[in-house]
């Protein structure tokens, strides 16, 4: 099993500008973000990473990204005082790691916890594409056997 953040990097990357009557703020450092999210080939990745697993007959689970930086993977407790660069210090229980091992914990400890509305929609013959669970729609590829 893979399992990996739903990030829909079509909103991630939108425009900063806004409109003449409300203009956008920071839109140079939205910019350069859009630039190096775009250039990172986050969904390339993603695209590669789930045509190899379905030719080996392994399952990709796509999680809810919201606040997986945030999150204590050790108590659930979600802040954004947990983190501090590359340093994760959950405010609630003093639960301390690197900020990237938290997250990947929470992540996977979601996939866990969610998958099951995808499964059973597999079960039933049903689009994975179109299951949902509290997340909203996700993507699960299951063995053909």
């Amino acid at each position: 099993m893979l399992v990996l953040e739903d990030l829909r990097l079509r909103n991630m990357t939108r425009s900063a500008k806004g409109t003449i009557e409300e203009p956008g703020r920071n839109v140079a450092a939205k910019a350069g973000l859009n630039r190096t999210l775009l250039d990172a080939g986050f969904g390339m990745i993603a695209r590669l990473t789930a045509e190899k697993a379905e030719s080996a007959a392994r399952e990709i689970i796509y999680v809810d990204p919201k606040y997986t930086s945030q999150t204590c993977a050790a108590c659930g407790h979600i802040a954004k005082e947990n983190r501090s660069r590359l340093r994760f210090v959950c405010v609630a229980c003093s639960h301390v790691d690197h900020a990237d091992v938290n997250a990947a914990r929470v992540i996977l400890q979601r996939a866990q916890k969610e998958p099951l509305a995808s499964r059973a929609a597999v079960a039933d013959g049903t689009d994975p594409k179109t299951a949902l669970s509290p997340s909203g729609p996700r993507l699960t590829l299951h063995d053909a056997a």
